[in-house]
């Protein structure tokens, strides 16, 4: 497996590479499949999910790549005095991922997202609607929605098993995405995860989202929370700050985030995965 590079970051490793060079590892650890490559992202709710949950943090440190999703995380990356390369946001160049895995031959699933109505295609559906669209050619072996119960996970897993996918979209949100994408690695064949957050909700159309220019400009938060402000007004108002301010500055004392408070170590600068479970190992 290629060696990824990376900067040090609350006590996680964040890849610092440009978009396209992520697009070519995540290609190249399909196509070879020589073990488990499992891939997330961080931004300021995953920060402050780490914080409040020691097992989400676990879950994040045990990924083979993570890379920066938000804007707050490039910032505060760059505040400590450690810049990664950009800010890496999927739903930007899916286009171009899609178009490299037809052209790699590259088997396909998607997991995640709604369901749909009784004899409709839920959002994971309506998504590979839309991939096939982009690349007639693309080899979709398997869908499946991502709000299954704990008891229905091993069906889901032996179905994907035998549609055996060289790469795999989990779309669920984070800590449950991370968690099947480490469990299932570890009981199947060797393939590579992506966890994609809500990717399927926006080329599903239930998503909508921002133009072009806020993206650039690291503004896509604003229109998230004009959009939704009573699920989201903490993660951002609150979030944002902490986790580009708070949490990377020595001495700063504990803050709120979703109505809890989160343990900040000011000698350390990081996140404290020693009581974190073992549960599962990399």
């Amino acid at each position: 497996m290629e060696t990824i590079p990376t900067v040090p970051f609350l006590g996680l490793r964040l890849a610092s590479f440009a978009t396209s060079d992520f697009v070519g590892v995540l290609i190249r650890a399909a196509s070879q499949r020589a073990r488990p490559f499992r891939v997330a992202y961080l931004n300021a709710a995953t920060v402050n999910l780490a914080f409040a949950q020691p097992e989400a943090a676990r879950l994040l440190a045990a990924m083979d790549c993570l890379y920066a999703d938000g804007q707050a995380v490039v910032w505060a990356a760059r505040g400590r005095g450690q810049p990664i390369a950009e800010r890496i946001n999927a739903a930007d160049f899916t286009r171009a991922m899609i178009r490299a895995a037809t052209a790699a031959g590259l088997r396909v699933a998607l997991i995640g997202g709604r369901p749909g109505p009784e004899g409709k295609g839920g959002e994971a559906e309506r998504t590979a609607l839309v991939f096939k669209r982009w690349s007639e050619g693309l080899r979709l072996v398997y869908t499946h929605h991502g709000y299954f119960k704990d008891e229905e996970a091993e069906a889901v897993r032996l179905a994907l098993e035998q549609a055996d996918p060289d790469l795999v979209l989990l779309g669920m949100g984070s800590p449950r995405q991370e968690r099947w994408a480490m469990e299932w690695s570890a009981a199947g064949q060797p393939r590579a995860w992506w966890c994609v957050g809500a990717l399927f909700e926006y080329y599903a159309g239930t998503r909508l989202r921002a133009p072009r220019w806020m993206r650039r400009l690291g503004l896509e938060w604003l229109v998230r929370l004009a959009l939704e402000p009573g699920r989201l007004w903490r993660r951002y108002l609150l979030g944002n700050p902490c986790s580009s301010g708070g949490r990377c500055a020595a001495g700063r004392r504990a803050g709120l985030t979703g109505g809890r408070r989160f343990a900040y170590d000011s000698n350390r600068h990081s996140l404290d995965l020693r009581h974190a479970s073992s549960g599962i190992t990399r």
